[in-house]
Parts: C-alpha cells; sequence; structure tokens
C-alpha cells in the first residue's frame, strides 16, 4: 500500500513540475497588410470559414483554449501551430510569391476535398471549425478562382 501512494505522490510531483517546462506556443501577431484578410481574391464566406477551421493553426492569429496552459497537452498545441505555421501562414499570404500560392492552393483544395483538413484531432474539441458540404464547394471554388487569377 506504501508503495501505491508513493507512485500516485510521485506521479503528481511530477505533472505539477512540468507546468513550469514553456511550451514554445507562438503568441500571436496582428494582423496586418499581408494577411490573406487583405486579399481582394478571398470572398466574406470563405474568409470567415478559413478563420473559424484554419487560424489556429495556420495563421498568427491563435484562438488559445484552456488546455494551451496545460502540460503535456500545450506541447501538443504548440508542435501543432508550429508544424502548421511551416506549411501556410494565412498571415504571411502576401509574402508568398504567385506560384508558392497556386501550390498552396492547390494543396488546400486537395486537403478540403479529401476531409484531411481541418484535422480529426482538432474537431473533436473544435466541433465549430467543421467543413460542411457547402462550405467545401466554396473553399474549392474559391482556390480554383484565385489560381486562375493568379495565372493571369
Amino acid at each position: 500500500m506504501k508503495a501505491i501512494k508513493f507512485i500516485i505522490a510521485a506521479l503528481v510531483l511530477i505533472l505539477i513540475v512540468v507546468q513550469f517546462i514553456p511550451s514554445g506556443i507562438p503568441g500571436n501577431i496582428p494582423e496586418d497588410e499581408k494577411s490573406i484578410a487583405n486579399d481582394s481574391l478571398v470572398a466574406g464566406p470563405v474568409l470567415a470559414q478559413l478563420r473559424k477551421s484554419c487560424f489556429d493553426c495556420h495563421s498568427n492569429q491563435v484562438n488559445l483554449p484552456w488546455y494551451s496552459k496545460v502540460a503535456p497537452s500545450s506541447w501538443l498545441l504548440a508542435g501543432h501551430i508550429k508544424e502548421g505555421r511551416s506549411y501556410l501562414n494565412f498571415s504571411e499570404w502576401a509574402a508568398y510569391s504567385d506560384r508558392e500560392k497556386i501550390g498552396l492552393l492547390g494543396d488546400i483544395r486537395d486537403e478540403v476535398s479529401a476531409g484531411k483538413m481541418p484535422l480529426k484531432s482538432y474537431l473533436l474539441i473544435h466541433r465549430d471549425a467543421r467543413i460542411d458540404t457547402a462550405e467545401i464547394s466554396a473553399i474549392l471554388k474559391w482556390t480554383e478562382n484565385a489560381s486562375a487569377v493568379i495565372m493571369e
């Protein structure tokens, strides 16, 4: 019985100590002229959907949930945000070349149409980020139209 109490006490102590290890969650940076929000190719409803379903991992405007302050979930969240931003950052949209934008628009089309984005793990907690059929169609239409305008 003493061994079980010792193990539980040790686990509680470890859980408390790890809370002091920084998560490395990237901070929010105010939107500026480089943001996709300033791109005339993005219609209001599509931009609203991108904000709701994509911006938490793919922009500098992250809406951090309560569990972002609790290790080890904060570490996982930091990794997802850093990975998402490294691949596509809507806050840096204007900094991408036309070629990069066309490639990213194709990737967005492929990922959204295949149901790979938003991530299933993200949707478990963020149910409002789900994309219905009409929203998928609007995003796909936007990717096609934006690609065509960029290629002109």
